[in-house]
């Protein structure tokens, strides 16, 4: 166990170090990897890891050209925050904290769910911002910039679902389960990812930037204060996050209760 708290321990601080974690999200992260092998043992930290890897990898990936793309902060991020750590994973530590409690079988459907939402929802947001069309907004039912919440592609789309089914598929490998439940949780992260963008697109604030005229979820673009012009005004993006991951996890559980009656 010591081993393994260390290499966690050592993980988090070298995700502060090489920026990916601010040192706030680095702390949160270890305490969240702590109480999952509390829960799951190695294995849930594979799948902890399989989300963190990937995503991080794929948000430095072509990173210069995607910053160009998106239109979503007025200044780059120096790692992701404590609450971006929870947003993506908060749902995953509920039913960690569960099983610790509770131990049953359906939180470890749950959780994994949960990060199948999170890895679809980073891998749609990072792959399909490369798209070369403009994807399109569920709400506003037209097309817009790359990278605002609410709004699709074929590439994005594509990428979730990949990202869903490689949690899937970590899952039915490290655990030894039936396909069937590998594949409540692949359906239940690209569901997720969807609720994702349903809530981002009528839910989420959204912001106008007077000085780029370019829309935004950021309250301060462009070295400006934006003006917000519609959303409810307390759901920010990682409300949204969390939100999604809850609903897969949700998803998942409820599939996983159904086929073992």
């Amino acid at each position: 166990m010591e081993i393994i708290l260390g290499g966690i321990a050592l993980l988090s601080l070298l995700s502060a170090i090489l920026k990916w974690l601010t040192v706030p999200g680095s702390i949160t992260a270890f305490i969240l990897g702590f109480i999952i092998f509390k829960a799951f043992d190695w294995q849930g930290l594979v799948i902890l890891g399989v989300f963190f890897i990937t995503s991080t990898l794929l948000t430095k990936w072509k990173r210069d050209l995607k910053r160009d793309e998106k239109a979503l902060h007025s200044e780059e991020k120096k790692g992701r925050s404590a609450g971006q750590v929870l947003a993506n994973g908060g749902a995953a530590l509920i039913a960690a904290a569960c099983h610790t409690a509770i131990p049953n079988p359906v939180w470890l459907i749950m959780y994994t769910a949960a990060f199948a939402t999170a890895t679809a929802d980073t891998w749609a947001s990072e792959i399909g911002v490369l798209s070369k069309k403009k994807p399109f907004h569920i709400k506003e039912w037209k097309t817009v910039d790359r990278g605002l919440s609410g709004a699709i592609s074929s590439l994005g789309t594509f990428a979730a679902a990949l990202g869903a089914l490689l949690i899937g598929f970590s899952f039915y490998i490290l655990f030894d389960t039936s396909f069937l439940v590998a594949l409540c949780i692949t359906i239940s992260g690209f569901v997720g990812n969807l609720a994702d963008t349903v809530f981002g697109a009528w839910f989420e604030q959204k912001f106008f930037c007077s000085m780029c005229k370019k829309e935004t979820e950021s309250r301060v673009h462009c070295g400006k204060k934006t003006t917000r012009i519609y959303g409810v005004s307390w759901v920010s993006n990682n409300l949204v996050n969390f939100t999604s991951t809850l609903i897969g996890g949700m998803i998942a559980g409820g599939l996983y209760i159904w086929i073992n009656q």
